[in-house]
């Protein structure tokens, strides 16, 4: 995956290898991946999470969250991403707000977004076609296109 600058300045800055980064940030994506679909039937989840982690929207969505919380530890430490260096106790800060940024718990109110979902569908049980609409439910979008269609001239 191509490193972001926020990326790239918090290895600079660090002294943290873009492997051992790159390494991280894959290693939590298959984590949170597993995590996610826990409470799946078991006989679903290992294809489930097999389908996840297949897929470049996961990894796109995944690295933007990652990157929000690279963010966010150069946010909780003050430190600005275009320093040219840090203290040793500077560097350590940005660290452990790394950490704590980057911790499983940071990531248990967070989903997949709606691309992913519908890609992760797509692919686990095909091209179903789920346009279909009840009767009903084409007769009030009508009726709403059609309270919606009236102008009014003052």
């Amino acid at each position: 995956m191509i490193m972001t600058t926020t990326q790239s300045n918090f290895c600079r800055l660090t002294g943290m290898p873009e492997e051992i980064y790159q390494t991280i940030l894959f290693e939590c994506g298959c984590e949170f991946a597993e995590n996610y679909c826990k409470y799946l039937p078991e006989e679903a989840r290992e294809n489930h999470i097999r389908v996840m982690l297949s897929l470049s929207q996961y990894w796109n969505w995944w690295k933007t969250q990652w990157n929000i919380r690279t963010q966010e530890a150069f946010g909780l430490t003050g430190i600005k991403e275009n320093e040219p260096q840090l203290c040793p106790f500077e560097i350590e800060a940005l660290k452990e707000a790394f950490y704590d940024t980057h911790c499983e718990n940071s990531y248990r109110n967070i989903y997949p977004n709606n691309l992913v979902m519908k890609v992760l569908r797509q692919k686990i049980y095909g091209s179903r076609n789920n346009t279909l609409k009840s009767n009903s439910i084409k007769g009030m979008e009508r009726n709403r296109t059609r309270k919606s269609s009236v102008s009014v001239e003052l």
